[in-house]
């Protein structure tokens, strides 16, 4: 991204809300808005004129298709980085689905627009970023089968530090604050979760969570 506030763009199909994210967008030092969008169109058409560091899509007009929006968003303007707001319930299926198009976060449409300015400057190319109530419902939710079991998966397959790493995902930490707060590298803390994926079997930070819970290697966790 450029030096200097990040250029953010609002993609949503109800003016109202809209033009009340990009006020509070504005009220940020570190934010700007360089326009809003009613639909994947006029957005390409934004994001060519102002080549966004950030899009904020909100998916609960069904003018906009989160999956396919981004995607189409992401193919031509590959280092936006998307952030999707729902109407719809959150649940594994949708998390995964925005996920794989390349967005870096998901967010209920109930969360503030606080919490929506707060989530843009932490967005990241390589995590993806969602609001602890939701992650921790989608957790509690998601059946046990769901989720492979290789051989020796447990706790005891863990080292010390994954088990931190793990912890501090778990409370909705992300993986630049997890890095700061353990005193590693951000690249060091890729590596533990890539490793914590391999021992457990898992594909994303959803699963892992999920998986990690149905075990016991979070107890004492939130």
């Amino acid at each position: 991204m450029a030096d200097g506030p990040l250029r953010v763009m609002v993609v949503d199909g109800h003016s109202v809300f809209a033009e009340a994210l990009a006020l509070a967008i504005d009220t940020t030092g570190d934010l700007t808005c360089v326009g809003t969008a009613r639909d994947i169109d006029q957005a390409l058409t934004l994001a060519n004129a102002e080549r966004p560091d950030v899009a904020v899509m909100d998916v609960q007009s069904d003018a906009i298709d989160p999956v396919g929006s981004t995607r189409q968003l992401l193919e031509q303007h590959p280092d936006t980085r998307v952030l999707v707001l729902t109407g719809r319930t959150l649940g594994p299926s949708l998390v995964r689905e925005v996920a794989d198009a390349g967005a870096c976060g998901l967010l209920p449409k109930s969360v503030s627009l606080g919490v929506v300015v707060e989530t843009i400057p932490a967005l990241r190319p390589q995590a993806f970023s969602i609001d602890k109530p939701s992650l921790v419902s989608i957790c509690a939710a998601a059946p046990g089968a769901a989720a492979p079991r290789p051989h020796g998966s447990g706790a005891s397959a863990l080292t010390r530090r994954e088990l931190d790493v793990l912890g501090l995902l778990a409370s909705g930490v992300d993986l630049q604050r997890t890095s700061a707060r353990l005193g590693i590298t951000i690249n060091t803390a890729r590596g533990y979760v890539k490793n914590l994926y391999r021992k457990l079997g898992v594909h994303n930070q959803l699963e892992l969570v999920a998986v990690a819970r149905e075990r016991g290697l979070l107890d004492g966790h939130p």
